[in-house]
């Protein structure tokens, strides 16, 4: 596991309080990826955008949630949505 190559993965109760957690790990992701913080912070709000728009239409009790560093890219994947950004150099 290194700040440019790393996945971890949750499982976030399908209430509103799960926006909440999913930011939170979010912004240390960004954090972890030694992210600018204006661009980490407009990262982690559309993570936060899309967390909502997933767990006000998930069906299940739960909604899987994908952390992930790769081929030059932060990726979080929020059931079937997912939001992208460069990683730094």
């Amino acid at each position: 596991m290194s700040p440019s190559d790393f996945t971890f993965k949750l499982t976030v109760p399908n209430d509103p309080e799960g926006v909440s957690v999913v930011a939170i790990v979010a912004n240390h992701a960004v954090e972890y990826a030694n992210m600018d913080k204006a661009a980490g912070a407009s990262f982690v709000d559309k993570v936060r955008a899309v967390a909502q728009s997933g767990l006000n239409g998930a069906s299940g009790a739960f909604l899987p949630v994908v952390f992930a560093a790769a081929d030059g890219q932060l990726t979080v994947t929020i059931g079937t949505e997912s939001v992208s950004h460069p990683l730094p150099s």
